[in-house]
């Protein structure tokens, strides 16, 4: 084990909070994201942890900043809970880091290397947004980062589970689309490669692409573009 872990562990265990917190302080980027790992493994791993190691990460980040490695983290349902109240400060949701990216993007964008993984968190994303008016929230959401994609569009064109959502998690989808709408234009300039990605997706997962596949359905929804346009131009 690492000695800048194992000095946080020592100081945790002996509940010194204020040394724990002037240790992390005093760490370099690299060694505040194992700190942090850790302690959301520590979180997740007991239901009666999670609000202790929670609080310990937030104040972690309140007093130094966010680490812009940690906003590449943010990929999971789990990861996004964990460190909700961390980025509801100092508008980390709209922080970035070098692809211009902010912690939605990699959400949405999820895991690229598991076909099967879980999709986004839809329905807790709109929640945030529309029942505790998360302004900031809604603006990461119209960001563009360095390929030009929103979060929405990230989703569209990286996150290769096609699998359909349910029911709640397709309507909350279709309520962020609307949030974004009411931000800026819809622009085209990433369509040729959303549907190129689609493609490709489909292709490596032996689907027909169709007018009934969920996924080509949300594209011509986005870019406000008929099912059978969007079916022809992927061909």
């Amino acid at each position: 084990m690492k000695p800048h872990l194992q000095r946080l562990i020592d100081l945790l265990l002996k509940n010194n909070f204020k040394g724990a917190l002037e240790h992390y302080a005093d760490s370099s980027e690299p060694e505040k994201l194992v700190q942090l790992a850790f302690i959301f493994q520590q979180g997740n791993n007991k239901l009666s942890n999670f609000e202790t190691y929670q609080e310990i990460a937030t104040k972690f980040i309140k007093s130094d900043g966010l680490p812009k490695g940690l906003i590449a983290q943010v990929k999971t349902s789990d990861t996004l809970s964990f460190f909700t109240p961390a980025l509801q400060l100092e508008n980390n949701f709209s922080k970035t880091d070098h692809r211009q990216r902010n912690a939605l993007h990699y959400l949405l964008a999820g895991n690229q290397t598991d076909k099967s993984n879980t999709p986004p968190p839809f329905n807790y994303l709109r929640s945030m947004m529309l029942f505790e008016r998360n302004e900031v929230l809604c603006e990461a959401l119209g960001q563009r980062d360095e390929k030009n994609l929103t979060p929405v569009e990230t989703y569209l064109f990286a996150h290769p589970n096609l699998n359909d959502l349910l029911a709640h998690e397709l309507s909350a989808l279709f309520a962020l689309i609307e949030i974004e709408s009411k931000q800026q234009v819809v622009i085209d300039v990433n369509y040729e490669s959303v549907i190129q990605a689609v493609k490709k997706y489909c292709n490596e997962q032996d689907l027909l692409i169709s007018r009934d596949l969920q996924r080509v359905v949300l594209v011509a929804s986005y870019y406000k573009k008929s099912l059978d346009q969007i079916v022809n131009d992927v061909h």
